[in-house]
């Protein structure tokens, strides 16, 4: 833990003297937002309580129900295209490798402002002035949790709850390659100070809706196998539930990981006409981050995502096009 803080102490000490050289912060992540940059978010706005900062945190779109467990879920609001934000002398990137997926909370943030950026994506270019990027690291949390041990601050329970739920989605349950003897050993330590795995794991996976429970069905009943059965795919139109409840999606591909014999999973989304929001994932040979590269979009090399334009038909005609060149 001590040689990771190391690696990244030039980058902490930095960011640490922006923190207390100014006043006035905005917080924010990406679009579609997950567990990793929900916690991370809150976590590092736990840094900002604790030095006594004023900040907002805004999201360019709505919160998943199944997050409205977390201390302090409530700081988090959704951006207003009306409304008049105060100019911050500081703005803190988490979990994001592209400004584009900030969507419009890009808009509010001026010229000149200092950008913190913390992410654990690969291939990142960095966007900020100070940017902490690793990817041999679980999650974006764990970054902002290596920064708090750096910064020699106390772990609430509520800062543990937080680091505990931000690895544990980002990791798939502890399921997914980048489940390391470190993150293993920050969730442990997470538990020693009040995180309650059963709470946390009752109110992220074993909690649904029943329009959500009715999506997963009809999404279900769409699977195909492709390229000899090594290809698992599915598709939703939400627009078939016409209801006011949000239909939480995110983990509908992992029902596929279950199929054996099947070697990527691939879980397509329409979000408008003719836009579809494609999540892969990968189980041992493939490096889907590469695909979703190929459309614009990234993550990590067992779980990514895009959007792709075209009729279902065709959105699947391209992405089987592009994963059989990369097939073993």
């Amino acid at each position: 833990m001590q040689s990771k803080i190391h690696s990244h102490r030039h980058q902490f000490r930095r960011i640490k003297e922006i923190l207390e050289q100014h006043r006035q912060f905005l917080i924010t992540t990406h679009i579609h937002p997950d567990g990793d940059c929900m916690a991370s978010v809150l976590l590092f706005a736990s840094i900002l309580d604790h030095l006594k900062k004023p900040y907002r945190i805004l999201l360019d779109d709505d919160l998943p129900k199944k997050f409205d467990f977390l201390p302090g879920i409530r700081r988090i609001h959704r951006f207003d295209p009306q409304a008049v934000y105060e100019k911050p002398d500081v703005v803190v990137i988490l979990d994001l490798s592209s400004m584009d997926r900030l969507g419009a909370v890009q808009r509010i943030i001026p010229p000149g402002s200092k950008i913190i950026q913390m992410d654990h994506h690969p291939n990142d270019q960095g966007l900020g002035h100070v940017s902490v990027l690793d990817d041999r690291e679980s999650s974006t949390t764990e970054l902002v949790y290596l920064f708090m041990l750096y910064c020699d601050l106390p772990i609430t329970r509520d800062a543990a709850t937080l680091v505990y739920t931000g690895i544990v989605c980002d990791t798939g349950r502890f399921l997914f390659p980048n489940t390391t003897s470190q993150s293993l050993k920050i969730c442990s330590e997470m538990i020693q100070k009040g995180a309650s795995p059963e709470t946390i794991a009752r109110r992220l996976y074993f909690r649904s809706s029943q329009n959500t429970l009715r999506a997963l069905a009809k999404a279900l009943s769409t699977v195909e196998f492709h390229l000899d059965g090594r290809v698992s795919c599915m598709h939703l139109n939400k627009d078939e539930f016409n209801h006011n409840e949000k239909i939480d999606t995110e983990g509908f591909i992992d029902s596929l990981l279950a199929v054996d014999g099947t070697e990527v999973e691939v879980f397509m989304l329409k979000i408008k006409p003719r836009l579809y929001k494609v999540s892969f994932r990968s189980k041992e040979k493939v490096d889907v981050n590469e695909v979703a590269q190929c459309f614009g979009g990234g993550g990590h090399s067992r779980a990514s995502g895009c959007q792709i334009e075209g009729s279902v038909e065709e959105v699947k005609e391209t992405i089987l096009r592009t994963l059989s060149e990369r097939m073993p």
